[in-house]
């Protein structure tokens, strides 16, 4: 108490609420269960493949691989995404409730090989998304042609983790 016997002050702090919010346009795929990196590069063409500039996207899935959510992170120029913010990601992946995640990302100058900024940037996704328990399980990069992409996990260039 205070001597004049007033009540102490009384402070407002904030409440926030995280809540999920479904986009207009939906993703339809004819494969909703991703089994391979075929699909999922299928899947990732489907929402980023056609389009002039980098995105960066994550197929959030459960556990039985079933896709339950998509979001495009970051946009780009033609050449390059200046800054992926990993705070993002793990933001949707956990109001998604995904079990694991498969990032991606398009190259419209159709050349799928990933660039040395790509593989440090999944390395870095794949350390924050460890830590919350929401494992990134392929990054696959995409290009305007639906069959030329690159899946990091099958050619072997997903950075490992200790």
């Amino acid at each position: 108490m205070n001597p004049t016997n007033k009540s102490p002050a009384l402070h407002k702090i904030p409440i926030y609420e995280v809540r999920l919010v479904q986009a207009r346009r939906a993703l339809r795929l004819a494969e909703p269960c991703i089994g391979n990196s075929q699909v999922a590069a299928r899947a990732l063409h489907g929402l980023i493949g056609l389009t002039d500039r980098e995105h960066f996207a994550c197929l959030f899935v459960d556990g039985h691989h079933n896709v339950t959510g998509a979001h495009i992170a970051a946009i780009g120029g033609q050449h390059c995404i200046a800054a992926v913010d990993v705070r993002v990601i793990l933001r949707t992946a956990l109001a998604a409730c995904a079990t694991a995640m498969i990032v991606g990302h398009n190259h419209p100058s159709g050349d799928p090989t990933p660039s040395e900024q790509d593989i440090t940037t999944t390395a870095a996704i794949m350390r924050a998304a460890k830590t919350v328990g929401i494992p990134v399980v392929d990054h696959v990069i995409v290009t305007r042609l639906a069959i030329r992409y690159h899946s990091m996990l099958d050619r072997g260039t997903l950075p490992e983790l200790d």
